[in-house]
């Protein structure tokens, strides 16, 4: 839960009368046996849950502006933000923590959190009521990715130099907090970002942002990797946006899936593609007539969900306003093998609303994704991938997002997090 997920969450829209009857009925596709987790997402009044698919939504935490609900690994815990300001809550809704912090990120394997302190990282964990930090991991801040094991973390900092800034991509063993880190990447006016850690732990990914430039991280970084022991470090020879949901690491842990192009703007120049991770090489799932985003990589390891749109013309030059929102009112969910030689296929066609952010099951059968209506509601639906027939499970969320977010980004994350039950 990187500091940038602390927006305050705003406006929640009307609740329409359908949206309402949806949220109050049973899913009568989808049996008790189909258990498929919970969700925890916020709405203008505050934080909830609902087991999908067929539970009641509970309201857990009230109050406005709440963002980035996050589970525990063990499901038991949420987060979330007010603000600057961090609360922990139980699941049943008993009271963990409250304390103003920067940002938050749980562990991979256990209930602990790390928190952004005054020198390093602070871990919070339930076995002291959350009073108090229980330990420190001097020197790192967030955000961090961890090893597949869970006991190392790689992260970026900053440190000062003769000749201005270094950026730097470090590595630190957990079970050795107080350790000086493995300085794995330093360069001179450059900063190191920790995108991810490759399924056999070999290899770390990260972004490289040129003169520290959030004008270029907002156009997209480039990609590079570097051996865990922080050798070799070499580019990927693609770009990417610098969002999470950007990327999608398959369950073997060996490809991975991207929104490659540059450019802020996700109405064009963006396109589905798999990097094998131990060659390096790029096979593109969609075609430049086409913009496509978020690609999500069903558990089952074979199919790519991914949300995508008509591309604009040959040399057209759409920079926003009403061009933009008609290109992405056509934005759609479909699937597709993971092969260059696939042909996608649509899942979702209603003509009354724009379809994105795709997340799998963990059973690989069924699919959450948000929708944002023409009056700007965005809520959450679920459907079955093979046999498509969506029904809302939550919402109109609380956003006061417009449709064009930032250059046609939405970040669902900031309001809906799914407890599947294992940690992700």
């Amino acid at each position: 839960m990187p500091s940038s997920h602390n927006e305050g969450m705003r406006r929640r829209a009307f609740l329409c009368s359908a949206g309402s009857a949806a949220l109050g009925l049973a899913l009568p596709c989808w049996g008790a046996e189909a258990a498929l987790g919970t969700i925890a997402f916020i709405e203008r009044d505050g934080l909830w849950i609902r087991d999908l698919p067929n539970g009641k939504p509970e309201r857990l935490a009230g109050g406005a502006a709440l963002a980035s609900p996050r589970f525990s690994p063990s499901g038991q815990w949420i987060a979330y933000f007010q603000g600057d300001v961090l609360y922990v809550i139980a699941r049943d809704g008993g009271k963990g923590m409250r304390r103003h912090a920067a940002g938050a990120q749980w562990f991979l394997n256990r209930d602990e959190l790390l928190v952004d302190g005054m020198a390093g990282l602070d871990v919070f964990t339930p076995a002291n009521g959350w009073r108090e930090a229980s330990r420190r991991v001097a020197h790192a801040r967030l955000p961090v990715v961890f090893s597949p094991q869970g006991t190392v973390i790689a992260y970026g900092d900053t440190v000062n130099s003769s000749g201005g800034r270094t950026g730097r991509l470090c590595r630190l063993a957990l079970d050795k907090p107080e350790s000086e880190p493995k300085v794995l990447v330093s360069k001179d006016s450059s900063a190191q970002f920790p995108c991810m850690w490759s399924g056999d732990g070999k290899q770390i990914l990260f972004w490289e942002d040129p003169d520290f430039s959030a004008s270029l991280m907002a156009d997209g970084l480039e990609l590079f990797r570097v051996s865990a022991d922080g050798e070799s470090a070499k580019s990927m020879g693609v770009s990417t946006l610098v969002h999470n949901d950007m990327l999608s690491l398959s369950p073997d842990g060996a490809r991975l899936a991207i929104t490659a192009g540059g450019g802020r703007e996700e109405w064009e120049q963006k396109r589905i593609a798999v990097i094998d991770l131990n060659t390096a090489e790029i096979s593109r799932l969609t075609d430049d007539r086409t913009a496509a985003v978020c690609p999500s990589w069903c558990p089952r390891g074979d199919r790519i969900a991914f949300a995508a749109a008509p591309a604009p013309g040959t040399g057209a030059a759409v920079g926003g306003g009403e061009p933009a929102r008609r290109l992405l009112e056509k934005r759609r969910i479909y699937m597709s093998g993971v092969s260059g030689t696939s042909t996608a296929r649509q899942l979702t066609n209603d003509g009354l609303y724009r379809d994105e952010e795709p997340m799998w099951s963990a059973d690989g059968r069924h699919i959450l994704f948000g929708r944002i209506d023409r009056g700007n509601n965005q809520t959450l639906w679920l459907m079955e991938a093979e046999s498509p027939s969506p029904i809302q499970v939550a919402g109109p969320l609380g956003s006061d997002e417009t449709w064009f977010g930032y250059y046609g980004y939405i970040d669902w994350r900031t309001m809906v997090d799914w407890y599947q039950g294992a940690a992700r």
